[in-house]
C-alpha cells in the first residue's frame, strides 16, 4: 500500500511540471509517464484520465502552497507584515504555475464539482488566515478591530474588487500575467491603506 501511495505521489509530482510549464491541453499522459519512467498504463490505473489527474495535481499544490503561506507567516513579527507577506507570497505562487490557474478557466462548464470544491476550500483557508492574522494583530495591541470577522470580510471582498475591476475593463475571463502584476500592486496599496487605518493610534 505504501509503494502504490510513493508511485501516486510521483505520477502527481511529474504532472504539476508538466502542467506548470504547458498548461493542460498541451499536456499528454504519455509525457507524464515517460518524465517518470512509467508506463502509461499504469498511469491510468491510478487515474481514468488526464482531467482526473489535473485535479489530484491542484490539491497537491494547495497543499503545498497552504503549508508554504502557514510556516512565511508564521515567521513575521506583526500582523502587518503577515497580511503583506501572504499577498505578496499568493502573487509569486500565481506567476509559478499561471499555466496550471488558467487552464481551470479553459476547462470551463467541464469542470469537475471536485475541483471547485478545492478552490472553495483555498478561499475558506484564505478566510481563515487573515482572520488569525488581524486576531493577533488586535492581541498584540497592534490593530484596534471591534469585529475581526467583519473585518477579515471587508478586506477579502476589496481583494476580489480589485481583481474583478481589472478584468471587466478588458473584458477578460482570466487575468493574464501583466494583469496580474496590475491586481497585486493595487492589492499592495490598498492593503498598506486598509491596515494602517485599523492600527492603533499613538
Amino acid at each position: 500500500m505504501e509503494n502504490q501511495d510513493k508511485k501516486r505521489i510521483l505520477i502527481i509530482e511529474a504532472a504539476l511540471k508538466r502542467f506548470a510549464h504547458y498548461g493542460l491541453s498541451k499536456t499528454t499522459m504519455t509525457e507524464i509517464a515517460k518524465d517518470i519512467s512509467f508506463s502509461k498504463a499504469l498511469l491510468y490505473y491510478y487515474f481514468p484520465d488526464k482531467l482526473s489527474l489535473y485535479v489530484s495535481a491542484i490539491e497537491h499544490l494547495m497543499q503545498i502552497i497552504s503549508r508554504d503561506l502557514v510556516k512565511s507567516v508564521d515567521k513575521t513579527k506583526t500582523a502587518t507584515e503577515g497580511v503583506l507577506k501572504l499577498l505578496q507570497k499568493r502573487q509569486a505562487f500565481i506567476q509559478k504555475y499561471y499555466n496550471i490557474l488558467e487552464s481551470s478557466q479553459i476547462i470551463g462548464n467541464e469542470l469537475p464539482d471536485n475541483l471547485a470544491e478545492k478552490f472553495h476550500k483555498a478561499r475558506t483557508f484564505e478566510f481563515i488566515i487573515i482572520g488569525s492574522l488581524f486576531s493577533r494583530g488586535v492581541t498584540n495591541k497592534e490593530f484596534v478591530i471591534s469585529d475581526t470577522k467583519l473585518a477579515t470580510e471587508i478586506f477579502i471582498d476589496a481583494l476580489s474588487g480589485i481583481h474583478f475591476n481589472i478584468l471587466s475593463k478588458d473584458k477578460s475571463m482570466f487575468p493574464g500575467k501583466e494583469q496580474f502584476k496590475q491586481i497585486f500592486a493595487k492589492e499592495k496599496m490598498f492593503a498598506d491603506i486598509f491596515l494602517n487605518g485599523l492600527k492603533i493610534k499613538q
